[in-house]
């Protein structure tokens, strides 16, 4: 059993609705026990007061956005809740709310290669939140906005019920066109369950198990595309593989998901990056509909043809 605290990352633009999501989920009983870090751009935060009943596990981390931040500052914030889950405040899980500026393929890096915060907190999930008002604005004209969807594993849509917003399919049909694999649910809808998106049970690697096939679709700089392989991998060779292409490539390929049969496991391999950073894979026994290998790229500015080609390189050796 992983008993790591588990962390959900909320991300989105500025007005998206994020600290709204947080506080419907976190003022139910299953939400109580959630230990929160709430991030603002700017000199002094606004955001983490709005957590008024839980001001003892809410810690701010202001004066700028969070991928600008030091790196210390986050795993300080990161290991002053666990020392509080340790020494009475037992908390189930924990949300990291970015500003909306924020990048979040560095804060995601901080806590994959901080040996303290790898031993001791997990990723559950990357959840962006993103309002039917502004939203469609946002994806054309800011670069943040994509890059908040393309990483995310989930996709919250919010405000669908304003009287100028845009509809949830063609607020959805925008998202998937950069996340072709992403979940989107919405928010007003009246099953919607806050606890399933923010309760910290999710892995990225297997939040998405019935992955959709993305044709090659671009949205301004952003592509993703999906590359099928007959074959069994081998998966030292691949993994030397896939380091290479990361190390030459990392900081364009924004986040890479795939389903894996190898040639040494009975077992499928689930895989999930961001940029030069890998979560360990996570092992899944076979299905019936034997779908064979996968792997889903979002990528800035680099094209499939070009890793498909470098990957059948590798399958001929």
């Amino acid at each position: 059993m992983d008993d790591r605290l588990a962390i959900t990352l909320v991300t989105g633009f500025l007005g998206s609705g994020k600290t709204t999501l947080i506080r419907r989920y976190i003022e139910t009983p299953a939400g109580a026990d959630t230990g929160i870090i709430v991030n603002e751009f700017g000199e002094v935060g606004v955001d983490h007061s709005l957590f008024v009943h839980a001001a003892e596990q809410v810690e701010l981390v202001d004066g700028g956005c969070l991928c600008c931040a030091r790196r210390e500052d986050v795993a300080k914030a990161m290991y002053r809740l666990v020392q509080l889950s340790q020494n009475g405040r037992s908390f189930s899980r924990a949300i990291l709310e970015t500003s909306g500026l924020a990048d979040p393929a560095p804060i995601i890096a901080t806590l994959e290669r901080d040996p303290w915060l790898r031993t001791h907190v997990r990723l559950a999930s990357v959840v962006a939140v993103i309002d039917a008002v502004a939203g469609l604005d946002n994806l054309r004209s800011q670069p943040e906005a994509r890059r908040q969807i393309s990483i995310a594993d989930t996709v919250v849509l919010t405000k669908t019920d304003m009287r100028n917003a845009a509809s949830a399919e063609e607020l959805s049909a925008a998202v998937l066109k950069i996340a072709p694999d992403v979940t989107v649910l919405e928010a007003q809808e009246h099953d919607f369950r806050a606890d399933a998106v923010l309760g910290g049970s999710g892995n990225p690697a297997t939040n998405r198990l019935a992955f959709n096939e993305a044709q090659s679709s671009h949205s301004q700089d952003v592509s993703s595309f999906t590359i099928r392989l007959k074959e069994k991998i081998d998966w030292p060779a691949f993994t030397i593989w896939l380091t290479a292409l990361l190390h030459a490539h990392g900081d364009r390929i924004l986040r890479i998901k795939g389903l894996l049969e190898t040639s040494s496991a009975n077992t499928r391999l689930a895989i999930h990056g961001v940029q030069h950073v890998m979560h360990p894979p996570t092992h899944l026994p076979k299905g019936d509909d034997e779908t064979g290998s996968f792997l889903v790229f979002i990528t800035r500015g680099l094209e499939q043809q070009a890793i498909s080609n470098s990957l059948q390189r590798l399958l001929r050796v």
